[in-house]
């Protein structure tokens, strides 16, 4: 792979530069191409063209392989043609940048074997071909990458965070390789599905407007199926209703959602075969790149506008402008642990092409006729928890600001002593619960935190971060920092050491705007300030 992306970049350095985002843990590059009809090569050259950026991962797991093979071909064919001559895509350089990453896990992309995701159709797993095998799913440390975009405890997701940030693509592409329930398509797709937590305009668009323009062109021009991502409820029934899967922004597409841009997943069917299975990822990345080109400053205004909505509503923060931060609903496990479900609810009725009900049941791929059933499709969720948007955050506990910073996340510190009126979180209950399929060979906790909201005045020291939410990841601050969120830096234990029953969470709401005096951060890691309750006491 790497050999073949420094032969396109030499052969045409006119339209193609070659970059490395890092190293992974085991030391592969990771690469990334910039494709340009204009040269423009870095993200302010990009955004000077006034041209949407549009950014595909692909490999992210490292056993599905047909993003990664879709994104070498697209290089070659858009650099030096397929060697018929003039190349046919490259005019679509003229009206996009586009940056291609095909391998995001390199160690797990080279742990080859043909024991890796073996078909199964009896238990729904697996895929057909290619014959000499392919990659693990997780990384070589065992990290699921595709469950790290909050947390970030693998390398690979510090890369692919620093690269977002600096590109900041209108629209993001992640290319997956699903197995499941026995349907008639080639591909499914989905985007955010939590607009009560992110900016609800990229996710709009992307569900209802561009997504189903995509899908029909590829039907229309390659003969491909596409669909909205789902499972059968009752893998035997397709009319028993079409489910997407759980609405965390660990998954990749939840988190951009949170991020307010553009957000693409495409799963290709893995019980299809291996070339059509890259031939339909080339035909989606095609007419997506084709639709963004043709729509492009549509596409802008959409991420633009969620952009300054987001960094208006920090200014001045509305009580009712609410932001949910938890979607789980817990329950007691017969041996008295913690357990998590994030219940998915009806959002409307669809069409699902699949095969005959025997098909089904026989697991038989093809099916033996083709049959269109009708079914709920649960793609929406509610939060369980929501909080109303603060001006600001307090943050006293030590390196919270690196993990802020590897979010792309802004914050300063106060540069004195201040006494303000905030929201403290007193912590009533932690608990520890198992967190399911993040890594394989440890078993991964998370922190359960019950807490009451009360009004303060503290005294907040120098060195106390300060997180506003006037920025333009204002919504991901919000899920990062409150205690009771289901994917929060707390859940993830960041704040274990300074949480004590009784106590004052240490990260305070600042609820309205107010002069936070501050100053240029400190050196990373350093202690940050404390907060004391100073509040009047009530007289004896």
């Amino acid at each position: 792979m790497l050999q073949f992306v420094r032969e396109v970049s030499q052969r045409a350095p006119d339209v193609t530069h070659l970059g490395s985002m890092g190293v992974s843990a085991e030391g592969r590059t990771v690469p990334f191409v910039v494709l340009s009809g204009h040269g423009a090569f870095t993200p302010q050259a990009a955004r000077r063209l006034g041209r949407p950026i549009v950014m595909v991962n692909a490999n992210i797991h490292g056993g599905e392989v047909e993003g990664k093979e879709a994104l070498l071909a697209f290089m070659r064919d858009m650099a030096v043609g397929n060697g018929d001559g003039v190349p046919p895509l490259r005019p679509l350089l003229d009206g996009l940048t586009l940056v291609l990453i095909p391998i995001l896990n390199p160690d797990g992309n080279d742990r080859i074997s043909t024991a890796n995701r073996q078909i199964d159709l009896e238990n729904l797993e697996g895929q057909i071909g290619p014959p000499t095998g392919v990659g693990t799913r997780n990384t070589g440390e065992g990290w699921n990458l595709n469950r790290d975009y909050m947390k970030q405890e693998a390398v690979e997701s510090h890369h692919l965070a620093r690269l977002y940030g600096q590109w900041r693509p209108h629209v993001f592409v992640d290319c997956h390789t699903t197995d499941g329930s026995i349907h008639a398509y080639d591909l499914t797709f989905d985007t955010a599905h939590t607009p009560t937590s992110g900016h609800p305009g990229p996710i709009e668009y992307a569900r209802s407007r561009l997504l189903p323009a995509v899908a029909d062109a590829v039907l229309k021009y390659h003969g491909r199926r596409g669909c909205f991502y789902g499972n059968y409820r009752d893998q035997n029934n397709p009319s028993s209703g079409w489910e997407t899967y759980p609405g965390l922004p660990r998954f990749g597409s939840h988190y951009r959602g949170l991020t307010g841009r553009l957000d693409i997943l495409l799963e290709t069917y893995s019980y299809i075969d291996f070339r059509a299975r890259v031939d339909t990822m080339s035909a989606f990345l095609l007419e997506i790149f084709r639709y963004v080109a043709a729509h492009g400053d549509e596409v802008m205004a959409v991420a633009d506008q969620a952009e300054k909505d987001t960094i208006a509503r920090g200014k001045n923060p509305r009580p009712d402008d609410l932001v949910g931060i938890n979607y789980g609903v817990a329950r007691r496990a017969a041996n008295g642990s913690l357990e998590f479900n994030w219940p998915v609810y009806h959002l409307e009725d669809t069409r699902i092409v699949a095969f005959d009900r025997q098909s089904i049941s026989e697991r038989r791929i093809p099916g033996r006729r083709v049959v269109t059933y009708r079914a709920p499709h649960y793609a929406r969720f509610i939060p369980t928890i929501s909080v109303p948007r603060p001006y600001a955050y307090l943050v006293t506990t030590a390196g919270i600001g690196l993990k802020l910073s590897e979010h792309n996340i802004e914050w300063s510190e106060l540069a004195e002593p201040v006494d303000i009126d905030v929201e403290a979180y007193v912590v009533l209950a932690s608990e520890k619960t198992v967190s399911p399929d993040i890594c394989s060979g440890i078993e991964r906790f998370e922190t359960v935190l019950s807490v009451r909201k009360e009004r303060r005045r503290v005294r907040a020291e120098p060195g106390t971060l300060v997180v506003p939410t006037a920025q333009r990841l204002g919504n991901l601050v919000v899920y990062l920092l409150e205690p009771e969120s289901d994917d929060g830096l707390a859940r993830w234990e960041f704040f274990d050491r300074d949480v004590h029953l009784g106590a004052p969470f240490p990260v305070y709401r600042v609820p309205e705007p107010v002069r936070i005096p501050t100053q240029s951060r400190r050196r990373q890691g350093a202690r940050p300030g404390k907060a004391r309750d100073v509040s009047p006491r009530p007289r004896a």
